[in-house]
């Protein structure tokens, strides 16, 4: 059975390259080169290229493309200030179209069934092939090859490339019109195409010798064509040249259809039958006017023609019929992700506002969370949801207000913005429209570029956006805009105001088991062609990887290891060393080397002046042990472990608190007079910092003034003023899941942090007992076990 392979597509026009014979090609235009870029990340440097039917088209589309080209191997030999590319390509294989698609980079594709060439010429056949070739090659030099020479002489037998020189040094486009040279895997089938093409009847090349009559009608036509150029020409412009003389040729041959006259006359086709609004109409119809008035191949002209290009390329009126149903929704967004519960409800009561009211007049979306918590994708699962087109527009890095707004079409090169761009590829009005990353917009002396978002964003201004290039009023008040961010306080203040923010906190290791069984596994285990059965993966080893080969919010690198764990049982299973495997914790170990991360666990011994806090980190939570020691001094306090500004600040607070109320915790007064404090966090070369260790350090410091030990069941969080109140802290959830895990029995909280218990799994509530304060002598009591 023929090989079947998906890879970027490599688009060719006017010529072609055939397997086995090098070629130096260049690249500039902008969806080319976008696709050899895409191919040297993400296909080790492979491509399929395929030409095109009709080398004037500037911007196929699929349909323009043959249905046959090579599988090709290139490397990029020279980048040229203007971008292009000159790239050596190597010429693999022959291959035939089944599909061409786009991936999710806008990256054009083809899948692809490679053929196999098959010698089907008997051995006397091939004797007399070569005999033909011989003779032919004595009355006409320009048939001799390397690869001929090698055939004749004996030191090759590679017929395939023999015949490829062949067509390659004397009719390279006669291939694209004779398709079945490349996709027949016949070798004889390929000979009787070149002796059709090449050969004549008696056996040898043509010289294409002419009639005197003939050549002398060949310079007469060829002046005539001279003398109509001479007048028209610009020395300073090939393409004017270029173009004119295609036009002239066509004219003398009598053939009248112009490739931009007919795109014209399609457009006012259009104009005319579907439903574009009177004023696009009318500037449509005004720059044809313009363009059919100017002469091709000008500045101005090609100006004009991209612009009626544009206008007719955006979606004015097309639309997708919206979704009403929201069992259907809730289903979609539970198939494609766990938990999220408050998410999951405040997206199904947006949808059922929508549906009542018919009206998107509500604040933007915005999804916030650390990287890999499946913003991006929950996005996507929306639009899935309520039946839209999703198109995705990224705005990271973006410092030129024109990116959104676009240029001025007086300018060279302009272009829409980047809002117009994504409508042309959504190809409808109402589309799901995600914000991609719209924390990390910039300003800079070109501009504001979210200034230029409220425009967008408003519900009271979007029915009329503009658009510098387009210059008509487009409206985007039918879109579906989500937003994604990392960081809230890194939005613009001006477009927070308009967005409703739903926080997608870090995923619990309990999600995490449950995601990676649920979902990671099986598309893993699919998407490499296995079946469960050649495959599985223990709860114990997912908690495994997770544990001690992750360190994140999401579940990005934790789909990694999985698929690498699977790629090493492929390269086992082929080498024959196994047929199926359960991956357990010892597997873990062997397939991925020894553990990468560690858990902080709690103290073995319950000690004086060492105390358990509960920390919050962007990967989740974790155990934090705080420890401080005395020594003969002047009461000085001694502060290491990398601590940030806000502990610096909870420690010297703490202290205070401790002295004015040192009768009360049982603390000698010359304690402090006489001893200086050292406080230390463990780990020092990790930065600590948060408003949430107050009463874990003065817990630490009334246990090693006091010389009273605390327990080593007990962890606490919260931060403490100076006259002992208990402040509320963020995190509660992952803090609490990390005490459970590194085996704590009892965790103080601050008593505002009771509305958070809703957050905390029921597994983890089962293992803890929570215990909230308000007041830090409540702490004390618990502690130290007084009344």
């Amino acid at each position: 059975m023929s090989k079947k392979i998906k890879l970027p597509i490599f688009q060719i026009r006017g010529s072609f390259i055939v397997p086995g014979i090098k070629e130096n090609l260049e690249v500039g235009r902008k969806n080319t080169l976008a696709s050899v870029n895409y191919a040297i990340k993400n296909s080790n440097n492979q491509m399929i290229a395929i030409p095109q039917i009709d080398a004037s088209v500037e911007k196929p589309e699929f349909s323009d493309l043959h249905k046959f080209g090579i599988l090709v191997d290139f490397e990029v030999i020279k980048e040229w200030k203007d971008n292009s590319l000159t790239i050596s390509t190597n010429p693999i294989q022959r291959c035939q179209v089944i599909d061409f698609f786009e991936n999710e980079d806008q990256i054009a594709y083809a899948e692809v069934e490679l053929i196999e060439s098959i010698n089907d010429f008997s051995e006397k056949e091939l004797n007399e092939l070569i005999e033909k070739i011989s003779d032919a090659i004595k009355t006409k030099a320009s048939l001799v090859t390397k690869q001929i020479k090698q055939l004749i002489s004996g030191e090759s037998d590679d017929l395939s490339l023999s015949f490829d020189s062949i067509m390659f040094k004397l009719a390279p486009s006669k291939i694209l019109t004779n398709p079945e040279y490349i996709t027949s895997p016949s070798l004889k089938q390929r000979w009787s195409i070149i002796e059709k093409i090449i050969f004549a009847e008696d056996g040898i090349i043509t010289r294409n010798a002419e009639s005197i009559d003939a050549a002398r009608q060949k310079n007469e036509i060829e002046q005539e064509l001279n003398h109509k150029l001479k007048d028209k020409m610009d020395k300073q412009q090939k393409e004017y040249y270029l173009r004119e003389k295609m036009r002239i040729i066509k004219d003398e041959l009598e053939e009248n259809d112009d490739s931009d006259d007919s795109s014209l006359d399609k457009y006012k086709e259009r104009l005319a039958k579907e439903p574009f609004p009177e004023e696009v109409k009318r500037k449509i119809m005004s720059s044809i006017k313009r363009v059919e008035a100017l002469q091709s191949g000008t500045p101005e002209w090609n100006t004009e023609k991209n612009y009626i290009d544009w206008m007719m390329s955006i979606p004015w009126w097309e639309e997708t019929e919206d979704l009403t149903d929201l069992k259907y929704a809730k289903d979609v967004l539970d198939k494609h992700h766990y938990g999220m519960k408050k998410v999951k409800e405040r997206i199904i009561e947006y949808l059922a506002v929508k549906t009542k009211t018919k009206s998107l007049k509500a604040p933007i979306i915005t999804l916030v969370g650390p990287p890999g918590v499946g913003k991006t994708s929950l996005a996507k699962s929306i639009a899935e949801a309520v039946g839209k087109n999703f198109v995705k527009v990224s705005l990271g890095g973006v410092k030129d207000e024109s990116e959104i707004r676009g240029h001025r079409k007086t300018y060279v090169g302009s272009m829409p913005g980047r809002i117009i761009q994504t409508m042309k590829r959504a190809k409808v009005k109402n589309p799901l429209f995600l914000l991609d990353e719209i924390d990390k917009m910039a300003s800079d002396q070109r501009g504001d570029p979210a200034s230029a978002m409220l425009e967008v964003l408003d519900p009271e201004q979007n029915k009329e956006f503009s658009d510098h290039y387009i210059e008509e009023p487009y409206d985007l008040s039918q879109v579906m805009f989500i937003a994604t961010a990392n960081y809230p306080e890194d939005i613009p203040e001006a477009l927070y105001d308009r967005m409703e923010i739903i926080n997608l906190s870090s995923y619990t290791e309990i999600e995490k088991v449950k995601i990676a069984q649920d979902y990671l596994v099986p598309k893993s285990i699919e998407q490499h062609e296995l079946t469960s059965n050649e495959i599985s993966f223990t709860e114990g080893s997912i908690n495994e990887i997770i544990k001690f080969y992750t360190r994140e919010a999401g579940v990005r690198q934790l789909e990694r290891h999985i698929n690498s764990i699977i790629r090493k049982y492929i390269v086992k299973n082929l080498n024959g060393e196994m047929d199926k495997i359960v991956i357990d914790e010892k597997q873990v170990n062997e397939l991925l080397g020894k553990r990468i991360f560690d858990h902080t666990e709690k103290q073995e011994a319950s000690q004086i002046g060492v105390v358990t806090g509960l920390a919050y980190t962007q990967f989740g939570g974790d155990i934090l042990p705080i420890e401080v020691s005395l020594y003969p001094g002047k009461g000085n306090l001694i502060l290491t472990g990398k601590l940030g500004e806000v502990m610096k600040e909870s420690a010297t607070i703490a202290l205070t608190y401790v002295k004015s109320n040192f009768e009360k915790f049982g603390v000698d007064k010359k304690v402090f007079e006489e001893n200086d404090i050292h406080m230390h966090v463990p780990e020092g070369a990790v930065p600590k910092d948060g408003p949430s260790a107050g009463i874990t350090i003065t817990t630490a410091l009334i246990s090693a003034l006091s010389d009273k030990p605390v327990s080593k069941e007990i962890g606490m969080t919260g931060e403490i003023t100076l006259r002992g109140n208990v402040l509320p802290i963020g995190g509660l959830r992952e803090k609490s899941i990390s005490a459970s895990r590194s085996g704590l029995k009892t965790i103080i909280i601050p008593k505002k942090n009771e509305r958070d218990l809703d957050e905390i799994p029921d597994e983890v509530k089962a293992k803890l007992k929570i215990i909230p304060t308000e007041k830090y002598e409540e702490v004390f009591g618990i502690v130290f076990e007084t009344k």
